[in-house]
């Protein structure tokens, strides 16, 4: 089957392959070294409308990017229509510099869910299509949908899919798992090929592609007009070099412990840069046990880091301290 272009309203992506927006670890830097190695789109980390319009969150920060990061959208979550079209307008004004805006009825997080968010909307798909079609009718970039196939079963997934194209969304994620299975078991890409070949808006499937060559081989089997991944890029920004590898006929250069231990630094150095000493040492302990991944020795790598107070210990560390536990 031919790979074409995922169109979302104006936009071309190419290849359509998309970065998944991951609370706490898609943010500016990462999102900036992911462009760097041929990410073609990528998200925000979701940001609150209510949040955003009263303030006294950390939404403007969430929000930041630089202007060679786009296409870019910015993914909202709430359960008011009303609050939900008002922070699209904002968001969408040019000077903002998003080319979409992306609605979250999908995550899982009872912190989210437990107002009425996230996947909270998969159970009243009269409430979700009155959100998408505010935010549509005020939004001046594309609009899109990132859901899971349902609260606890998948039955009305279909149905649901069907009434959030009707409302005006450019383009629908599916995430192959229901909202009470979290991040548990497999997901179910029947379920949500079923969906794309019932839409008549793209649809991109998401959910357990490991590697480049997997997400490739989602595309050439179709109806899914792209692919999302998430897990799979943590620790691994050279995902999608992989990926265009293939897409050329090409073998992917192999990701030895020396390039891993190599962009991990320079991902570390920027954080600190970015975030100051304090901070960026927090925000990247998470990020660094994923580059770890696949190394002889994990488990200790993952331990010595975690145990590190300077970020000077952390440099030497992933410059030269790793190699004893290889």
């Amino acid at each position: 089957m031919t790979i074409s272009p995922l169109k979302i309203g104006p936009l071309e992506i190419w290849p359509p392959v998309l970065s998944a927006p991951m609370a706490g670890y898609t943010g500016g830097v990462y999102r900036e070294i992911l462009r760097e190695h041929g990410c073609p789109y990528c998200y925000t980390e979701m940001v609150s409308a209510k949040g955003l319009l009263h303030g006294g969150d950390d939404s403007e920060e969430i929000l930041l990017h630089a202007d060679d990061d786009r296409p870019l959208a910015v993914q909202i979550f709430g359960y008011e229509p009303e609050s939900m079209a008002e922070a699209a307008a904002m968001l969408s004004r040019p000077e903002r510099g998003f080319q979409a805006i992306d609605i979250n009825m999908g995550c899982p997080a009872r912190k989210i869910t437990s107002q009425g968010s996230g996947g909270a909307l998969l159970k009243d798909v009269s409430l979700a299509g009155d959100i998408v079609r505010a935010v549509r009718d005020s939004s001046r970039v594309p609009v899109t949908v990132k859901m899971r196939l349902g609260w606890e079963d998948s039955s009305g997934a279909v149905r649901f899919a069907q009434r959030i194209a009707a409302s005006g969304a450019h383009m629908i994620v599916v995430h192959g798992r229901t909202v009470s299975q979290g991040y548990s078991g497999k997901a179910d890409w029947k379920a949500i090929e079923g969906i794309a070949s019932e839409v008549p808006v793209p649809v991109v499937g998401n959910g357990d592609i490991l590697s480049a060559r997997e997400a490739l081989e989602r595309l050439e089997r179709g109806p899914c007009a792209g692919v999302m991944v998430g897990r799979a890029i943590l620790g691994n920004p050279v995902f999608f070099e992989d990926l265009t590898a293939l897409l050329r006929g090409e073998q992917p250069e192999e990701y030895t412990p020396q390039t891993k231990m190599r962009l991990a630094k320079e991902h570390f150095e920027r954080s600190i840069e970015r975030y100051g000493e304090r901070r960026g040492l927090l925000e990247m302990r998470k990020q660094l046990v994923h580059y770890f991944r696949g190394m002889r020795g994990a488990a200790r790598l993952r331990e010595t880091v975690l145990r590190e107070k300077s970020p000077e210990a952390v440099v030497r560390f992933l410059e030269e301290g790793w190699r004893a536990y290889q």
